[in-house]
């Protein structure tokens, strides 16, 4: 199985280096980003920090345009905690019984899912043992290409990883977990000298009150986390990080992809002030107080917060009430002309962003471009 594997790489003069992290198996975002970014192979240096796979609706397009990717000499793929499961429920015989969990956990769209179901495997005609071979004979050349994928990549004064670093002078000596699936790194630090660049915790997680998936910059703490949620959130992008070095002067840079239809605001709408509230994962779990005809007074007991949840975001399992994702229910005040990206239309309001700021505004204010 996987062992940790670290590489290093000392750049003198000028570069540009562009990192993208959690794919999930969006071929077209990840192109789409690339091109924005004006990649040119022979030129910039890319890394991607894992969790290309999995989640997405093109996982094997995914891996295989990675493949190609990594033949260039200035691009570098990490192993996140995807690659490694994967690798993990295919290869050891002992969790061949597990994949139906694996299913329902991390891949319900994906990659096995895709071949679990074309296989047919539902009816019980084959072994669990047998399914795990039958599996990963069919994609046995992108097996072997995710096992032998590096963990951590020093790039001059920066170090990739897809999750986080325990805090410990030696990088080198931290357990995989660590490398693959720290949780909320940000909040704990480490302590090198160099910056570290990861994944793997779309960085909304981190803003309390807003949902925004922008790239994190925390100079004091030296680290800079880049997953704008693509494959796991409902408001997702895909995010570029663009690091240039000139005459020795580091500049950052942020380009994303989120491919949202645009409106166009009719006629100003200035809500009345009030406090906005955010859910985030893991606190759906809500207590209706009031029901509405459009939007519902709840209660997050965790958070300590009362809001109001738009009726089509509430959903029952096993009697409780739960938020259907990451929440806010701010409202967006615009001028008339403005552009919002539109997130969705529910009953009488749409759900979009402006300026950054995920908002409702009633739907007869907006115009679909």
């Amino acid at each position: 199985m996987l062992a940790p594997k670290h590489l290093t790489k000392c750049v003198k003069g000028d570069y540009r280096l562009i990192a993208i992290s959690d794919i999930h198996g969006h071929l077209d975002r990840f192109k789409a980003l690339l091109k924005k970014v004006q990649y040119r192979p022979r030129e910039d240096y890319l890394v991607i920090l894992g969790d290309f796979i999995e989640k997405g609706d093109q996982v094997l397009e995914t891996i295989h345009y990675v493949m190609e990717l990594s033949k260039l000499p200035r691009v570098y793929v990490l192993t996140g905690n995807c690659e490694w499961a994967l690798c993990a429920i295919m290869s050891e015989p002992e969790l061949a019984k597990e994949i139906p969990l694996y299913l329902k956990r991390v891949s319900s769209n994906g990659i096995v899912r895709t071949l679990y179901n074309e296989g047919h495997y539902e009816d019980g005609h084959e072994t669990p043992l047998g399914i795990q071979r039958d599996i990963a004979r069919k994609i046995h050349k992108e097996l072997l290409f995710c096992e032998h994928l590096p963990t951590t990549l020093k790039f001059n004064d920066f170090i990739f990883v897809h999750a986080g670093l325990e805090p410990r002078e030696d990088y080198k000596q931290c357990g995989l977990s660590s490398y693959l699936e720290f949780q909320h790194f940000m909040d704990y630090g480490h302590l090198l000298k160099e910056t570290v660049i990861v994944g793997h915790l779309p960085t909304s997680n981190y803003r309390e009150g807003q949902i925004n998936n922008d790239i994190l910059y925390d100079e004091k703490k030296r680290i800079i986390s880049i997953d704008g949620g693509t494959g796991v959130k409902m408001i997702s992008q895909l995010n570029a990080l663009i690091i240039t070095s000139k005459n020795g002067d580091i500049t950052f840079h942020q380009k994303k992809v989120q491919p949202l239809p645009k409106a166009i605001i009719t006629e100003d709408y200035h809500p009345q002030y009030h406090d906005s509230h955010k859910i985030a994962f893991p606190y759906y779990k809500v207590e209706v107080l009031e029901e509405g005809t459009e939007f519902s007074k709840c209660y997050q007991e965790e958070t300590h917060q009362i809001l109001m949840i738009k009726n089509e975001f509430l959903y029952i399992r096993n009697k409780d009430y739960y938020c259907l994702d990451d929440y806010t229910d701010a409202f967006l005040d615009v001028k008339k002309q403005d552009e919002i990206a539109l997130i969705g239309v529910y009953g009488q309001y749409a759900y979009g962003i402006y300026d950054g700021q995920v908002g409702w505004i009633p739907y007869h204010n907006i115009k679909i471009k």
